[in-house]
């Protein structure tokens, strides 16, 4: 994998093989350094809903040996992570869950009742508390085969960028990886992000081919239900109120494809909830409303839970009891990571009431699937392939050379971006982007069948299955946010894009940082914070306010306007800046 970890001594590595007929682990003395897990992982796609026998056996016993400032890494299949986390020692500190992209085979299995699987993972844990100590790692960035520039445009951002590349994030994608045949990739990177002072060795326990037992699994039952129709009331509505009130109104076997987006218990402010439950009371929570929507799906059809991997892990254990685990996708949302591992990813989590059907998305029966919200490289059901760019010019290129820019959709996605400008926002702490939606309805329903959330929010959902020909029913607690959504439902009665962007003075935020007034500058913010890292090259490290008062050319003032934050003056003075063309650095 192609990497740089600053100031980092590599670990030296040490692989032991764990025997099957013996699996005491007594030879091994105590482990302070940082110990690798690697669990075998899948030859078959079919075997994807299977997990390992033996895991609760080797799991502990590493556990055990593990020595106060020990980091732990758990590498293995979807399935098997669930298993793990489920069982971890409450002694160990959950950190990250990485997904790490998986080689595809040259002809990709594709069963049509899910996404072909491209991901595996890994599990980090310390013995510590606190933050991950951990190198500051870099991966290059990556370059549109069609014209040669990053596949990101930086635009005036590029100050505040590294020539070596951007910052790890927890997708790592910038290198295919087959986890049955070679260790080296993993192993190299790990031993390079965690080569700090207080560590020496990588011990890597290697199970692939000492435990390759996995549970029979049941063949999902064909379930043949009486389904049910919404009455009026229900249908193309926005509805106002608690969702569990709302879902237990519904009848069994109506929905066809239920979306949920929950407060992920993250002490956001919401308008009229709470998100600050004890973590045992908001998950008794879920489980009602998770219970609920496989009551009132139709037989075959498919909910998608959307959370962070750890509250997903949750979710996945209750949600397998009713239902039939179909997919974990992931979403990397595309953030630029700005300081050490930087959780930049979803969990969408897939299950089937029964046997699920063939995906509308994948047998091209999902009509329309996309509308003019969005830009002209999106395709929801035919993504946009890695490293292409979103240039106007380039895309014009590709155009009239042909050029095919399109790959298989699996169930890791990249091409999605998080909403980042206000322009494109309503007041709703967090909003998801409609591109995430219609993907999800085009991959999931036909023409006329009926989408549920109920966390409608400011109305994403619902907003995406009106445009593209769906009924819809959203649940909403909030009457503010609920007032919100149906005015926007309105506007596409009006023939309006709801989506459309727009100059709006927004009051809900996503972020603890102050929101500036929009204004006009005196002087660029590109100017102001080169001129921050001028000072900084002649003092030798980050200046304060006052030493930016003292020897800069610029009024104060200017920084403590148009900035949210000290950080954000210094950001480009921490880096060196970067170019859009290819940068000849040697990489591992």
């Amino acid at each position: 994998m192609a990497h740089i970890s600053e100031n980092a001594k590599p670990l030296q590595g040490k692989i032991i093989n764990i025997d099957p007929q013996n699996l005491s682990l007594k030879q091994v003395d105590e482990l302070t350094d940082v110990c690798l897990i690697w669990l075998p992982c899948f030859n078959d796609e079919l075997l994807n809903n299977t997990p390992l026998q033996k895991i609760p056996h080797i799991i502990p016993q590493i556990t055990e040996k593990l020595g106060g400032k020990a980091t732990l890494i758990i590498v293995g299949e979807i399935i098997d992570l669930i298993q793990v986390q489920e069982q971890i020692s409450s002694s160990l500190h959950f950190h990250h869950w990485i997904a790490i992209r998986r080689r595809r085979q040259e002809k990709l299995l594709t069963h049509n009742q899910h996404l072909p699987n491209s991901h595996f993972g890994a599990l980090i844990y310390t013995k510590y508390q606190g933050s991950l100590q951990h190198t500051k790692t870099r991966i290059r960035y990556t370059y549109c085969p069609a014209c040669d520039k990053t596949t990101k445009d930086y635009g005036g951002k590029k100050h505040t960028y590294h020539e070596d590349g951007t910052l790890l994030s927890d997708v790592w994608r910038d290198e295919d990886c087959d986890p049955n045949i070679d260790l080296t990739p993993i192993i190299t990177r790990f031993a390079d992000l965690f080569g700090i002072d207080s560590y020496q060795q990588l011990t890597v326990f290697d199970c692939r081919k000492r435990l390759p037992e996995r549970r029979i699994s049941t063949p999902p039952i064909e379930l043949f239900l009486p389904e049910n129709q919404l009455t009026e009331e229900y249908t193309n509505k926005i509805l106002t109120g608690d969702c569990l009130d709302y879902l237990k109104k519904l009848p069994d076997n109506s929905i066809d494809f239920a979306f949920v987006d929950p407060p992920y218990n993250l002490k956001k402010q919401y308008s009229g909830y709470s998100d600050d439950l004890e973590i045992e009371q908001y998950f008794q929570w879920c489980d009602q409303w998770i219970r609920e929507i496989a009551r009132v799906l139709k037989p075959g059809r498919t909910c998608a839970i959307l959370n962070i991997p750890l509250r997903a892990i949750r979710h996945f254990i209750f949600s397998k009891t009713l239902l039939q685990f179909q997919n974990w996708i992931v979403w990397d949302a595309l953030a630029f990571p700005v300081r050490l591992i930087m959780p930049a990813h979803y969990t969408i989590l897939c299950f089937s009431k029964g046997k699920p059907r063939e995906l509308p998305g994948l047998m091209g029966e999902s009509g329309i699937t996309t509308t003019t919200s969005a830009p002209e490289t999106f395709n929801a059901l035919n993504p946009l392939a890695d490293d292409f760019c979103l240039r106007s010019s380039c895309i014009k290129k590709r155009k009239n050379l042909n050029i095919n820019d399109r790959t298989l959709l699996t169930d890791l996605w990249s091409d999605i971006h998080r909403l980042k400008h206000n322009s494109r926002r309503v007041d709703h702490p967090c909003q998801l982007p409609p591109h995430l939606m219609y993907r999800l309805i085009s991959l999931f329903t036909e023409m006329g069948e009926v989408v549920l959330d109920c966390f409608n929010g400011a109305g994403t959902t619902t907003l995406a299955a009106h445009q593209i020909g769906r009924k819809y029913i959203g649940i909403e607690i909030s009457p503010e946010y609920s007032k919100i959504a149906i005015d926007r439902h309105d506007e596409i009665v009006k023939g309006l894009d709801p989506f459309r962007k727009e100059d709006r003075i927004l009051r809900a935020k996503n972020s603890p940082v102050p929101r500036l007034i929009k204004q006009k500058y005196q002087v660029s913010k590109k100017t102001l914070q080169l001129e921050v890292k001028r000072i900084a090259h002649e003092l030798g490290y980050l200046p304060s306010r006052e030493e930016v008062i003292q020897y800069g050319q610029f009024p104060i003032k200017y920084y403590d306007e148009y900035f949210s934050s000290w950080g954000e003056v210094c950001a480009a003075a921490r880096t060196t800046g970067m170019k859009e063309t290819r940068n000849l650095t040697t990489f591992k």
